[in-house]
């Protein structure tokens, strides 16, 4: 079939790749070059992990794994940084205790550390006496960038064709046939893949798509001391404080200092195109705040910091759908800002669905479109 894929980030990338390597004629569209910064899938580290307070998301991240493994190894390039993780927060926090029995309900491994026993194995992390942390050995970071443009090569050497800097117009069909307009003209099509991501609701206007795109911040603070403490190498996990609602890596090799952020949606951007403000004085303080308390080693200066974008739905999951009325269109979006670590496979579970292939054995029920419309009413 002929098949085109709008968006070519994170998701986009790899359904291209998985339609290209099935033999498919896979065409793919990229408003932008690939790996731009302007989206959700540029960067030098998102984070990979079982730790869900969500059973169906820890059951996803079984199969995302397992394919992130497998295009490292077709790529031929490390792309995955094992590094462990730490998922903690007060102990009576609700998704720390769900978080924990979805890792018990997939028979995954994990240990449950109290505060002590979190710095005694990590000396950077100062947690409190009320606190707990589940530590799981397969989590870490994946190189974003890196990750994009691997899916992309490897499309290409499967005949997959590129579209860079053409932006699409728009999607509609007539008289059972398919099309894709750009300044180009028009293009008929078998299917069509869209993952647009903040940019869906611009070609799906008449949809209500329930995506409200907000402004991310992130920051890197520099080492004051022990730099060892901060390593990928075993010294230094991932981590989500999910009562406090931030998260961070190790040094990434790449960008000196500690990568940190909070994970609550920042401000709507109301128009994509504008140019974004830089990170704001006030957000800056408050994460020197909370690294002063949390990790003592840590200096107060910034030495790098940028914006980026979630598309966020009501509930934070994701959609993946068929369109209604163009029943040759699909999309996936609204990853809300948790959805890098499984475009790999969103990427293949909507390629099988464009194809009629019915073969992905979770219920993704709850990812469709028409459960969004109706918990909107």
């Amino acid at each position: 079939m002929k098949i085109a894929v709008v968006g070519l980030g994170g998701t986009g990338s790899a359904a291209l790749r998985f339609l290209a390597c099935a033999g498919h004629q896979a065409i793919g569209y990229e408003q932008f070059h690939i790996g731009h910064e302007n989206g959700s899938s540029h960067g030098e580290s998102r984070i990979i992990r079982y730790t869900y307070p969500d059973l169906l998301y820890t059951q996803m991240m079984s199969d995302s794994y397992k394919l992130w493994s497998e295009l490292e190894k077709e790529a031929d390039e490390e792309l995955f940084v094992r590094c462990g993780g730490l998922y903690f927060g007060d102990k009576n926090d609700e998704d720390v205790r769900i978080t924990e029995q979805s890792l018990i309900d997939t028979n995954l491994p994990y240990d449950r550390l109290t505060a002590k026993q979190t710095q005694e194995k990590y000396p950077a992390f100062h947690l409190q006496s009320n606190e707990a942390a589940i530590y799981q050995k397969d989590s870490g970071f994946l190189r974003a960038t890196r990750c994009v443009q691997a899916n992309i090569r490897l499309a290409k050497t499967h005949g997959a064709i590129i579209h860079e800097e053409t932006k699409v117009q728009g999607i509609y069909t007539k008289e059972n046939k398919t099309f894709i307009q750009t300044s180009s003209g028009e293009e008929e099509y078998d299917r069509v893949i869209v993952t647009a991501g903040p940019w869906m609701n611009s070609l799906f206007e008449n949809l209500n798509l329930p995506l409200t795109p907000t402004r991310q911040q992130i920051v890197y603070l520099n080492i004051n001391d022990h730099e060892e403490y901060f390593q990928a190498n075993g010294t230094f996990p991932v981590w989500i404080d999910a009562t406090e609602n931030l998260y961070g890596f190790p040094s990434d090799g790449q960008i000196v200092g500690i990568k940190l952020a909070y994970h609550h949606c920042g401000e709507a951007i109301k128009d994509l195109d504008a140019e974004r403000a830089p990170v704001d004085e006030n957000y800056l303080d408050e994460i020197r705040r909370y690294a002063k308390r949390r990790f003592p080693n840590l200096g107060t200066d910034v030495t790098y910091s940028q914006t980026c974008v979630y598309t966020n739905t009501p509930n934070h999951d994701f959609i993946i759908d068929q369109v209604p009325d163009q029943s040759n269109v699909f999309l996936v979006s609204g990853c809300s800002g948790h959805g890098f670590k499984f475009t790999v496979l969103l990427g293949k579970i909507i390629s099988m669905l464009a194809t009629d292939d019915n073969g992905y054995e979770r219920d993704l029920t709850r990812f469709k479109i028409s459960s969004f419309l109706k918990d909107s009413k």
